[in-house]
């Protein structure tokens, strides 16, 4: 099985720990257990790892 990493462009990141605020690209991040944020060669570029919980359900 292989793995890719879906792009996505990126516009901005907002983090402000004391309000709780935390946009990526204007819009609220939730989930996500790492970020890693790079300047490389005149470009920016940010991933992003996210946490899914995968439950089985009572009865099945």
């Amino acid at each position: 099985m292989s793995e890719t990493v879906e792009r996505k462009p990126f516009k901005s990141i907002h983090i402000d720990t004391e309000k709780g605020i935390y946009l990526l690209n204007g819009e609220e991040v939730s989930m996500v257990s790492r970020i890693d944020l790079e300047f490389n060669n005149g470009k920016w570029s940010l991933l992003i790892t996210r946490d899914e919980l995968y439950v089985q359900e009572v009865g099945e």
